[in-house]
């Protein structure tokens, strides 16, 4: 029910009901034309060619009504058909009724600016010129209609009069002119709707990442209190020479654990007070994964790592600041979290850009995140990844980098992480 619903109320979908009143206006409009005729001659001659056109064209505008009825997604190809069906049975129309004579010879502008507007300009092109060929068509080969043609030896073959003529030119440049101008302030239209969708994505991401950072720098304030408290305890339990060996150990290792925590508080609080990233100082890539990995792998000893320099020569500078830095710990978080016992990171660069990729062979990434993947939605699944992607996304692109993700075609998942390479001649 739900994705029916949601499929009605597709743009594409009312595009193609919006062209098909148009149509049916159009129609009766020449049904109009048909019994006034009908009235006024009392008679049936040369009506059943106009008779044919408008039956057929009726039941086709009925029978797309029905299909859009159903949960069937419209496609630009077909809504080109269907423009193209009105240029067609409309010229048959216009056969039986004189032609270019026919004051209802303009509607040819009709699925003209529709498409302009709504269609792809290659698709605009070509129904500009199936429009044009059947009016010029016209001009020379059709059946007299009593209403349009009284003398019928007047525009007809080749000496058409100025006043068909003018017509002609007339929908000759409004053609041109449309199919040229409508285009393209219906593209300019499209895109602004587009970069109006990804600001209001930003401006939502923003807030989220805003209000993760005031929570965090809250934590990172509370938590100095209680770690305090800890390291006091720790150094009082170590200095008590009746402390067994295995629990001295294990006191030397909290200890270890807390100066690490002690040290990733400072260093958030420092971060914190970066304002702008020219603050960033240069740093070469592979002593940026060096330094990274390093502090990574003290969190995660279970974890073995490879690190693979794929790159030739001496190693370009990328930006650097911690938050960087914490990005791309969060992409290494991420392949210990999936279940991987092992993680390859390969570092390769260019003329432009520096490539840090993180290869595991865990559980994946299920096509639903991927698709979710930068946005601002957080998801709860696989151990947490979302709120690290998307706080890792926008410090990368703070710097002009990005950060894509895919499965491999094994097993696991492969991130990337790509850095702009900077000039440290200056650092």
């Amino acid at each position: 029910m739900n994705q029916t619903t949601n499929h009605i109320a597709s743009p594409a979908l009312e595009n193609l009901r919006s062209l098909l009143i148009i149509r049916s206006i159009a129609l009766l409009g020449q049904i109009g034309v048909l019994c006034y005729v009908l009235y006024s001659s009392r008679t049936t001659e040369e009506l059943w060619g106009m008779t044919a056109s408008l039956v057929v064209l009726g039941l086709f505008t009925m029978l797309t009504f029905w299909r859009c009825s159903k949960s069937w997604p419209v496609s630009d190809g077909e809504f080109l058909a269907q423009l193209l069906i009105d240029v067609g049975a409309w010229t048959a129309l216009m056969y039986f009724t004189g032609g270019a004579n026919n004051p209802f010879i303009s509607y040819y502008i009709v699925p003209l600016v529709v498409s302009a507007a709504v269609l792809p300009w290659r698709h605009t092109w070509l129904v500009a010129v199936a429009s044009l060929l059947a009016y010029s068509l016209l001009l020379y080969f059709y059946r007299p209609f009593p209403l349009f043609t009284p003398h019928a030896h007047m525009g007809h073959g080749t000496n058409a009069n100025v006043h068909i003529l003018g017509m002609w030119f007339n929908f000759l440049f409004s053609a041109g002119l449309i199919t040229y101008f409508v285009v393209r302030m219906a593209g300019q239209l499209r895109q602004q709707e587009t970069r109006a969708v990804a600001q209001r994505e930003d401006q939502l991401r923003n807030d989220q990442i805003m209000a993760v950072a005031s929570l965090a720098a809250g934590t990172a304030h509370e938590l100095g209190t209680p770690m305090a408290t800890m390291t006091v305890l720790l150094d009082e339990m170590l200095a008590d020479d009746t402390l067994s060996a295995q629990a001295r150990e294990d006191c030397k290792l909290l200890q270890t654990q807390l100066q690490t925590c002690r040290s990733t508080l400072t260093e958030l609080t420092r971060t914190a007070e970066l304002k702008t990233t020219a603050e960033s100082k240069p740093m070469p890539v592979d002593k940026f994964v060096e330094e990274s990995i390093e502090r990574w792998s003290v969190r995660r000893p279970t974890v073995s790592y490879q690190t693979v320099r794929l790159g030739e020569g001496s190693a370009p500078s990328i930006p650097y600041d911690p938050t960087l830095a914490q990005a791309f710990e969060n992409l290494l978080n991420n392949a210990a979290d999936a279940g991987s016992e092992r993680v390859e990171v390969s570092v390769n660069w260019s003329s432009q850009h520096a490539s840090i990729t993180v290869r595991d062979w865990g559980t994946g990434i299920s096509p639903d995140l991927l698709e979710d993947i930068g946005k601002p939605i957080i998801r709860a699944s696989r151990a947490g990844l979302g709120i690290g992607l998307l706080l890792s996304h926008a410090t990368v692109e703070r710097y002009g980098g990005r950060v894509e993700l895919r499965n491999a075609e094994d097993s696991g998942a492969i991130a990337t992480l790509t850095l702009p390479i900077v000039d440290s001649s200056h650092d």
